[in-house]
């Protein structure tokens, strides 16, 4: 058993994004495809600014995509306390911490970089509720 297992099921979501000063709500669905070989993420958000979309999600790598064309990777670390990513880019760097508060129950934040990585900012932060 890997420890992405213990993402599997639907989550529902509240982000507190740096460009927003409402909370956006939504929800997350983690599964087995491909033989279990990989763990499909997909997500929706309740608000027209954040793009629905999709990941792929192996042992060290997460790929992104999503419903404007965007697709990016980044290096991914699980371990039975949670999970986190980063990914490096000229333009945009962007890095992602979660953190499991009991078993269904996850708590995360989100840092973005202009400057290849030298410095980060706050982006958003995330409170996942397993409801199923």
């Amino acid at each position: 058993m890997s420890a992405l297992d213990r993402l599997l099921g639907t989550w529902e979501l509240t982000m507190h994004h740096s460009a927003m000063s409402e909370p956006v709500t939504g929800r997350q669905r983690y599964e087995r495809v491909l033989d279990g070989a990989f763990v499909l993420q997909h997500w929706t958000y309740d608000h027209p600014d954040f793009p629905d979309a999709i990941a792929l999600l192996s042992d060290d790598r997460y790929h992104y995509f999503d419903v404007r064309g965007i697709t990016r990777v980044f290096e991914l670390e699980v371990d039975d306390a949670g999970w986190s990513m980063i990914r490096l880019d000229m333009d945009v760097s962007q890095r992602y911490t979660a953190r499991f508060r009991g078993p269904d129950f996850m708590e995360s934040t989100g840092e973005m970089s202009h400057d290849n990585g030298v410095t980060w900012q706050p982006d958003f932060t995330m409170t996942y509720q397993r409801v199923e």
